[in-house]
């Protein structure tokens, strides 16, 4: 081979090589390149430029990662509508923020933060006595946590709403309210009676309070009628907050009550209650006198603009059965429930089977929630079947054990002492040496076995 072949062939194995060698050059800067460019997108997701950084993973045909960024762009965008939509429910505009909520679907607990909305809207509507509204929208909410307690609220707002419509003797607005909550509590009972005031108002009476033979004796703190029942006393500021009493006398000497009764309707600073105060303990036919009792009371309160309420009945003796009957029948026939009873040492009379409560009077009484405080001297409780039958039967019986005194006296001294005050609102219970309660249950062995 010649020497100048050898010298083309040398040169053009420094060209290939030359070639080859630019070529790699070429590829390893490109290489370079890439990776810097790859680094420089990573860089730009990591400081959460997923905008810039999803168009050059796309130049660099990276379909992966720039997907990453494009989901991770998708995750701020609702986040902030997620703030947008708290940003709302917080400035009290509960629908646009619900609906913001619903857009986003179930991304993280939108659902849930849309209900809330809901639960807050219907809490507004109950704060602002659209008590219907409220109360349909959170049944629509079922389970939700918060939504049943809140319907109970509002139910006993709606309730505490129309007594006190009731109280004040606003009887349009209150039949209206006691429509609306429907069956809740007593709701209907006190719609009843208020439907049969409004009757009785537009009947009239051929026996109004204030126009009987002796009426508008002054007492101080109120004024005392003669009616044929008895003694009727009203205070002189009654009104919304005013209760009422029916005190059944023992024995059949009229005068002897009128005695002791008199003695407590003149008595200084008596409870703000209009009271019946009877001659006739009601032994017999003791439905037609608690009937008549409440005809009495009921007309008192129309002529003084009293709704009645906060029931006291008292008996002595054998007026310890009406107390206790009325406490039934009044709650049955009227929807007006006695809060308490009290007896005065009735003593062996609670064993005449012909008198005491029936069974189903003690369950009235009971769903009536009265309570029964029996003034007793020792030896009268659970070995009485009148008490035992209440008890059985569910009701709050108390024994008062006196421990010095009389027949009279266990009644005059209870007024002395403010019993009957406390049962009717004003003061506390009397707690002195001569008292001493007992709450009776089914599994109470206060007396048994003892006459």
């Amino acid at each position: 081979m010649s020497k100048s072949v050898k010298r083309g062939l040398l040169a053009l194995l420094l060209a290939l090589l030359t070639i080859a060698c630019f070529r790699i050059s070429m590829t390893r800067r490109r290489e370079q390149t890439y990776r810097e460019a790859v680094n420089a997108a990573r860089e730009l997701a990591a400081v959460g430029d997923y905008a810039a950084a999803k168009a050059a993973y796309e130049a660099l045909g990276l379909t992966d990662e720039a997907a990453d960024c494009e989901a991770q762009l998708e995750l701020l965008e609702k986040q902030e509508r997620l703030r947008e939509a708290e940003k709302l429910l917080d400035a009290g505009e509960y629908l646009d923020a619900r609906d913001a909520f619903l857009k986003l679907g179930d991304f993280e607990d939108a659902a849930q933060r849309a209900v809330e909305c809901e639960l807050r809207r219907a809490r507004e509507m109950l704060a602002g006595g659209r008590y219907r509204e409220g109360i349909a929208l959170l049944e629509e909410l079922g389970d939700y946590p918060g939504a049943a307690e809140a319907i109970v609220e509002a139910r006993e707002a709606q309730y505490e709403k129309a007594l006190a419509a009731t109280y004040a003797c606003r009887m349009d607005e209150a039949i209206a309210l006691w429509n609306e909550l429907g069956d809740y509590r007593d709701g209907k009972l006190l719609r009843d009676r208020c439907l049969a005031r409004v009757a009785a108002m537009a009947a009239g009476t051929d026996e109004p309070i204030r126009a009987s033979e002796y009426s508008g004796k002054d007492v101080g703190g109120g004024m005392l009628y003669w009616v044929r029942l008895g003694l009727v006393y009203v205070p002189k500021d009654a009104g919304p907050q005013t209760r009422c009493m029916i005190f059944w006398p023992g024995g059949y000497d009229e005068a002897l009550a009128n005695s002791y009764l008199s003695e407590y309707a003149h008595s200084p600073e008596l409870p703000n209650a209009i009271m019946l105060l009877c001659y006739a303990n009601g032994y017999s036919d003791p439905a037609e006198k608690i009937e008549e009792c409440y005809r009495t009371l009921e007309q008192a309160g129309i002529e003084n603009n009293v709704f009645l309420h906060d029931l006291v009945l008292c008996g002595a003796s054998m007026g310890a059965y009406t107390a206790c009957q009325g406490a039934a029948e009044l709650y049955r026939n009227h929807g007006l429930a006695a809060r308490r009873v009290l007896t005065f040492d009735a003593g062996n009379h609670w064993e005449e089977p012909s008198r005491i409560m029936t069974p189903e009077q003690c369950d009235a009484a009971a769903e009536a929630g009265t309570s029964f405080l029996l003034l007793e001297f020792g030896g009268i409780g659970m070995n009485k079947r009148a008490i035992e039958l209440m008890v059985a039967h569910g009701d709050d019986v108390t024994i008062v054990e006196v421990a010095e005194g009389g027949h009279y006296s266990i009644i005059t001294d209870a007024m002395r002492a403010g019993m009957i005050d406390w049962a009717l609102g004003k003061g506390e219970r009397p707690d002195n040496g001569n008292y001493k309660y007992i709450p009776l249950d089914r599994n109470s062995t206060y007396p048994r076995g003892q006459s």
